[in-house]
């Protein structure tokens, strides 16, 4: 191995919340076939993971930390000479608690081991990533998957979790973004210089995402979402479509495929708009390919979605595909529908249109499925943060 570095990230497989773990995954492997030597600190999960291409190491759980209290608790880390290098306030919320012991032990593990740069995951990881950077004497990368205005769908963002984004991109050496619609978002919203940023657009893993074949378990028209149930992916929006595409297509049922804190809220809404009948909320799936082959057209209303790996997920399973204008992934995307999120009569309208004329579906179909054979690789990814790597490291 001609190159070590030191990873953070909050999730890794089987232990993931959502497209992070999945990309973690693919993005690891692909560096180790490259000749990448990979440690990797995560928060303390309970269970060992064990993979032969990256040595996981695991941060002690949130009891381990003595002093944690549920009130505002100023939180510092020394290097050895007795310097104050970060000082960060974590509310006393149990996530923010979990993210300060994950600083603590990721620092207290990440400082004694040898590498050439550190790769920070997100929001969760950076406090610690400034902290091993300054005691490492290495260069930090940080890739950004998601910004806290992407997650609260650009309305209420957090300000404490901006601020510790805002202090991450600042001190990063390198930024990866996934889309250019994330770098020109951390542009505006947080001052950073475009010259310290790079696009690194995501993959899909062929071998895994394939159309399965599966049977209708009804005779309706099925059209799916999948993702999390937040305000960020637009759930709200596809079912406001779907009272309006039932009125032209009411042998069509509606697939929400996820779960999350706006779950009973969704379901309320299918309830009030009158069309809880034909809506079809299944919980978590660990495997949607079968949901993607059994799909007359996949949608992905997202509100703010950063890039948007199940467009390209549904589109291997052969799967139809509609995404929202608003995710880093239509840069890249040429045979699908798009449409801003919050026109649900447009996307009401695209929708009916795919139902109704089956060539439409069939074209989608085919030319999606054919372009996705000629994607980007899990391998173009690690080679081109390979490079981001050799310009902070040289």
């Amino acid at each position: 191995m001609w190159m070590k570095i030191l990873m953070l990230g909050w999730e890794f497989p089987p232990l993931k919340s959502g497209g992070l773990g999945t990309y973690l995954f693919h993005f690891t492997r692909e560096l180790h076939s490259l000749g990448v030597s990979l440690s990797f600190i995560m928060p303390c999960v309970g269970k060992d993971l064990k993979q032969d291409f990256i040595n996981i190491l695991q941060a002690g759980p949130a009891s381990e930390i003595i002093g944690i209290r549920s009130t505002l608790t100023p939180y510092a880390v020394s290097l050895p000479d007795g310097t104050l290098q970060l000082q960060v306030q974590f509310a006393g919320l149990e996530f923010m608690q979990e993210v300060r012991a994950y600083t603590v032990n990721a620092v207290r593990i990440g400082k004694d081991i040898s590498c050439d740069a550190i790769h920070c995951h997100d929001w969760m990881t950076f406090p610690a990533g400034i902290i091993l950077k300054r005691i490492l004497k290495k260069p930090l990368v940080v890739t950004i998957h998601s910004t806290e205005f992407d997650r609260t769908g650009q309305l209420f963002p957090n300000q404490q979790i901006a601020g510790i984004e805002k202090k991450g991109l600042v001190e990063a050496d390198r930024i990866i973004t996934v889309s250019k619609l994330m770098k020109n978002q951390i542009i505006e919203k947080y001052g950073i210089s475009p010259e310290k940023i790079r696009v690194v657009y995501n993959a899909v893993d062929l071998s895994h995402y394939k159309r399965k074949e599966v049977q209708k378990p009804l005779a309706e028209k099925i059209v799916l979402f999948v993702g999390r149930l937040t305000i960020q992916k637009g759930c709200e929006f596809f079912l406001e479509a779907a009272k309006r595409v039932l009125e032209e297509e009411p042998n069509t049922r509606f697939v929400i495929v996820g779960t999350g804190d706006l779950l009973f809220d969704l379901i309320n809404k299918s309830i009030e708009l009158g069309i809880s009948n034909k809506v079809t909320f299944t919980g978590y799936e660990e495997d949607v390919s079968a949901y993607y082959s059994i799909a007359d057209l996949f949608v992905m209303p997202s509100v703010s979605e950063p890039f948007g790996l199940t467009a390209v997920e549904a589109m291997a399973c052969k799967a139809p595909v509609l995404i929202s204008r608003q995710s880093g992934v239509s840069e890249v995307l040429r045979n699908v529908l798009k449409v801003d999120f919050w026109d649900t009569r447009e996307l009401a309208a695209k929708i009916v249109s795919v139902l109704k004329y089956s060539s439409l579906m069939e074209e989608l179909r085919e030319r999606g499925f054919n372009e996705i054979q000629q994607f980007r690789s899990w391998r173009d990814v690690a080679s081109e943060t390979i490079r981001v790597y050799r310009d902070v490291i040289g």
